[in-house]
């Protein structure tokens, strides 16, 4: 049964995806939108109707699809959406602006905002959303990731945040208490883990999404971002190396997905895990009997849980804007999104959204209240966050590899750092 903690409620700054560099942007040349069966002929679509391109797969593609049949149902507008994979994503729409190619609508990672923005794929929709006047009935995290140089570039869709997982059963046994500090975090890891046990699980796996652990772990110890040399960053991959060699985590860290942490938590192999509100309907499925306690994310100078967003864009040639935009608008009407979150396991990215009675279920709470401390990139960053993440990811797997020593993996990471920030 999912029991409540009462959530921290301090606020600092703001899920990555798989961006593109702004060098790799600059580097692709004209060639029109590959012919894949998900993405669809290189015109947009061609039909008349408004064109969406997002990357929900899976078991997320029906909800989205039946959103803006429910629109088209309303409104008699037709609506062509179509699906891209999200490892494609960034690719296919950079090389659809090339090509003369770009939909009227899509769906971005939060993180990527800045950087298409930059690239002139976006519309500036400034004016419409001052004539709207509803943007200060968004989470501030969310909000800030569509604004570039001022000016605003999208309409947050949905949101996720990272908590704390307990079984407290396990915790029990092992004698721990549950954990609101990293460190005492950590010791529960050490001492709830058994014979073929862990106390701890985490998706540490190569790439972007492998970083979002450790970096929740360093920015709690108060880390910048930019540099990685610093005390928190060397507090932050002491504490995660100390996991692994007193047996708090597996080495599968290394190559689990959050699926992969997920399953691990699930059967009872992992005492804790770190992951998002996307699990919360699939473990009430699959394992109804299993005593959890959703924590709100570990502090240590301060409180940080991560932001996985989304946004929906307007294409700088979009054949019909007025259209675009009143999809987009009727998308995020309260009433409507509360129809659709719950299908998604997502969070609402409005705080009218959220007064909803379903948003005050207490481990659904905990989740959003992560909304008011959940971080995502500042504007100078975002671009390059994809290439930041990444070698954050190789900086972990090289210390708990035992490859590389921790200052010596921090020196990389850093000089990677400074090197994509630089392009």
């Amino acid at each position: 049964m999912l029991q409540r903690y009462t959530p921290l409620t301090r606020r600092t700054a703001l899920m990555g995806g798989a961006g593109l560099t702004a060098a790799a942007l600059a580097a692709c040349t004209p060639g029109g939108t590959p012919e894949t069966e998900d993405s669809g002929a290189s015109d947009g679509g061609g039909s008349g109707a408004i064109t969406f391109w997002h990357y929900y797969g899976g078991v997320a593609t029906a909800p989205i699809e039946a959103l803006v049949k429910r629109y088209t149902d309303e409104t008699g507008t037709e609506v062509d959406i179509r699906h891209v994979p999200f490892g494609d994503f960034n690719r296919t729409l950079l090389q659809a602006a090339t090509g003369g190619g770009l939909p009227d609508i899509a769906l971005v990672n939060a993180f990527d905002t800045a950087l298409f923005a930059g690239s002139d794929i976006l519309m500036d929709l400034s004016d419409r959303v001052a004539e709207w006047g509803e943007q200060d009935s968004y989470f501030a995290g969310p909000w800030d990731t569509t604004q570039v140089d001022g000016a605003t570039f999208g309409i947050p869709h949905v949101a996720d945040t990272y908590a704390l997982w307990t079984n407290t059963a396990a915790l029990d046994e092992a004698g721990a208490q549950a954990p609101t500090t990293w460190d005492e975090t950590e010791t529960a890891a050490i001492d709830a883990a058994g014979e073929g046990s862990y106390g701890l699980a985490y998706c540490g796996r190569n790439g972007v999404e492998g970083a979002t652990a450790w970096l929740l772990r360093f920015l709690a110890a108060g880390g910048d971002i930019t540099d990685f040399t610093g005390a928190a960053g060397t507090a932050a991959m002491d504490s995660f190396l100390r996991m692994l060699e007193e047996g708090g985590v597996s080495e599968g860290v290394l190559t689990w997905t959050e699926d992969d942490v997920y399953a691990q938590f699930r059967t009872e192999t992992a005492a804790m895990m770190i992951n998002s509100a996307s699990y919360l309907t699939s473990l009430a499925d699959e394992a109804p009997d299993l005593e959890v306690e959703i924590l709100p994310m570990p502090a240590d100078e301060t409180s940080v849980s991560w932001l996985s967003a989304e946004n929906l864009t307007i294409s700088s040639t979009a054949s019909d804007p007025d259209a675009a935009w009143d999809l987009i608008t009727w998308m995020q009407r309260p009433e409507v999104m509360n129809e659709y979150l719950p299908e998604r396991n997502k969070l609402p990215v409005r705080t009218d959204t959220a007064e909803d009675e379903q948003w005050q279920d207490p481990v659904k709470k905990v989740f959003v209240d992560q909304l008011e401390i959940a971080w995502a990139p500042e504007e100078s960053v975002s671009p390059a966050s994809a290439e930041i993440f990444t070698a954050v990811q190789l900086a972990l797997q090289s210390v708990l590899s035992g490859s590389s020593s921790i200052d010596d993996a921090l020196a990389t990471l850093q000089s990677s750092t400074d090197e994509a920030l630089q392009q």
